[in-house]
Order: C-alpha cells, then structure tokens, then sequence
C-alpha cells in the first residue's frame, strides 16, 4: 500500500487531534492546567496551521482548505473569546493620532493643538472601536459556535477522517459525496 503524506495530511492530522484532546480535556475539567495548556497548543497548531496554509494552500482542494482553515480558526480564537480587542486598537489609534496631530503645520495647524487635537483622535478612535467591535462580535459569534464541545469534536473527527482519507488512498471525503450524488441522480433517473 502506498502512503501519500503532506502537508495537508499533517495539518489535518494535528488539528483533529488536538480538536479532540481539546474536548476530552474541558469535559473533565474545564478549569484544569491541562485543559489551558491543550488549549494554548491549539492555538500554536492553528497560527502553524495558518502560516502554512498561506504558503501551500494553492496546492489543496477547496474542500481541504476550508477544512483547515475552519479548524485552525477554530483552534486560535478559543483562548481569545474574551478578550477585547476592539477597545485596545481604538485606544492605540487615539493615541497615533493625537500624536500625530501634533506634527501638523501650515493650513492644518488648526487641528494640531487644543480641542480640535482631541476631537479628531477621539472621533478616529470611536470610528475603529466601531467597525472592530462589529467585527470582532461576529468573529466571536463564529468562535463560540465552533468551539461548543459537540462542534469540535465533529470538526476534529472530520479532520482525522479526511487526513486518513488522504494518506491511505489519496482521496477525500468530499470525493465520496461526489460519488454519493452522482449514484442518486443515476437511481433517479432510472426510477422516472
């Protein structure tokens, strides 16, 4: 028999099995070192697995990118699901842009000091707050849905299944399903 054993299949492999350490370990005790350790190892597998899938992603089929792209996202928003990131980018671009209104001259000199200065890093710091808190809502709707416990362990049984899939005999599950449609519309057919 012979094997075929990439990236894709790594990364699958990796993310599947971690998916479901992850899940073993909070269903135990969700308040366990072991469980924060799994998950900061997850998160170390998901940035790996972004880092690579930008670099070889041109090489997988769809189904095999958004498989992995799901789960490293999965993987590295799990432990930042609380923390807000909106509120620290729009403080950050306050402060650039107070900073920055300081160095204005000529005609724009106005808005370089007194109430106009504050107006303006204040007014620049709500409009980032906005758009990132909608975004980042959304990203944690995203997040909690794929890291209910159920959820992640189907998604990591699918990894390991597709990564198995595509060592062993180098197709998909996505291929199957293929297979499955085209054997209903031939029944189909037959049966009008």
């Amino acid at each position: 028999m012979d094997f075929n054993f990439g990236v894709a299949e790594a990364i699958l492999l990796a993310a599947g099995i971690i998916s479901l350490l992850i899940v073993i370990a909070y269903r135990k005790d969700k308040e366990s070192g072991k469980y924060k350790a799994l998950m900061i190892l997850g998160f170390l597998i998901g940035i790996a697995v972004v880092a690579a899938g930008a670099l070889y992603y041109k090489e997988w089929s769809t189904f095999d990118a958004a498989l992995i792209f799901i789960a490293a996202f999965a993987l590295v928003i799990r432990p930042f699901r609380k923390v807000e990131i909106a509120i620290i980018a729009a403080v950050i671009v306050m402060i650039a842009t107070y900073l920055y209104l300081g160095t204005l001259t000529g005609d724009w000199a106005v808005l370089a000091e007194g109430y106009p200065r504050i107006i303006v890093a204040v007014v620049a710091g709500a409009f980032v707050y906005m758009v990132l808190n909608f975004v980042e809502k959304l990203a944690d709707l995203l997040g909690k849905f794929l890291n209910l416990w159920p959820v992640l362990a189907i998604l990591g049984i699918i990894c390991l299944a597709e990564a198995v899939l595509l060592i062993v005999n180098g197709t998909s599950i996505f291929d199957y399903i293929e297979k499955y449609r085209a054997g209903e519309a031939l029944i189909a057919a037959f049966m009008c």
